[in-house]
């Protein structure tokens, strides 16, 4: 059954509220609100127990501004914010969102980048997936990379600077998309580990540039790649990127359409790749409207 959060609730702010008063037999002011600070997180537990995320989040935030506020303990403090967020955020993601932020504050302020990117790249899954912000999270993951990469953890880095690059194409920002693939897939070239998926780096590229309708950049882009990555010149990544320009240039639809299915029967276009190519075919057809 576990305890009553209503009970200890109770109890926390009755020894808050005793922290107020004069001098006392019963512990000095420091303790009765460590005291309290100890039954709001264990209220906030129970109701967490009863899955009840909003009240624990609330009392959380409690605890916390006592503990930054009253008790000079800023650290502790971001820590149990960032616990009021997990409480949060199945049922106020905007909530966990706010607490999550004002923590990793804390953490960049101390210069303690590892922690402060770790928290936002769980702040960019809550602006993805729980509040389907695409811009905010496109950004948050952007940030934690950043951190990441001033850390020394590239692998890291990496890994968001790409869930940053899908973001921005899918909500049209092409250019920073490209900027980011462009980036991981110069920093794979070296790297045994993933030198393999820089060619699939410089597909998703080259398709941004495609999508941006400017056909000199895109025709730079494909030529220049190979100068990039010496490898690059012989996979079918490359060569579908040679042809597609083509068939834009030509503002041919069907020709666009044969070789994306021909590319498709041996490497599967997945559904990033899949929207982006269909905009680019839109972007066709309408040029094919402007001149009939």
């Amino acid at each position: 059954m576990g305890d009553d959060p209503r009970a200890l609730l109770a109890k926390a702010d009755k020894a808050f509220a005793s922290s107020s008063g004069g001098f006392s037999l019963f512990g000095g002011r420091t303790e009765k609100l460590e005291n309290a600070v100890d039954l709001y997180t264990q209220a906030a537990n129970a109701y967490r127990l009863q899955k009840n995320g909003k009240e624990a989040g609330l009392l959380l935030e409690k605890a916390a501004s006592i503990q930054e506020e009253k008790l000079n303990e800023p650290d502790d403090a971001a820590l149990t914010r960032s616990e009021a967020s997990k409480a949060y955020r199945k049922t106020d993601p905007e909530d966990a969102a706010r607490c999550l932020d004002r923590a990793i504050k804390h953490y960049t302020s101390r210069g303690n980048f590892r922690r402060a990117a770790s928290m936002q790249q769980t702040l960019a899954e809550i602006y993805e997936v729980d509040i389907q912000d695409g811009k905010r999270a496109g950004g948050a993951y952007e940030a934690a990379a950043g951190w990441f990469e001033e850390d020394n953890a590239s692998a890291l880095a990496n890994k968001l600077y790409l869930k940053a690059a899908d973001i921005a194409g899918l909500e049209g920002d092409y250019y920073k998309a490209i900027e980011h693939y462009e980036r991981v897939a110069k920093n794979s070239i070296n790297n045994d580990l993933m030198r393999f998926s820089v060619k699939d780096y410089l597909l998703k590229a080259g398709i941004c540039h495609l999508a941006t309708n400017d056909l000199v950049g895109a025709g730079r882009a494909v030529e220049g790649y190979p100068e990039m990555d010496p490898s690059f010149a012989g996979t079918r990544e490359h060569q579908l990127l040679t042809e597609l320009l083509e068939a834009v240039k030509d503002q041919d639809t069907e020709k666009y359409a044969d070789k994306l299915w021909q590319f498709d029967q041996m490497s599967k276009l997945n559904s990033w790749k899949t929207t982006m190519l269909l905009r680019v075919k839109k972007n066709i057809q309408e040029e094919e409207d402007d001149f009939s």
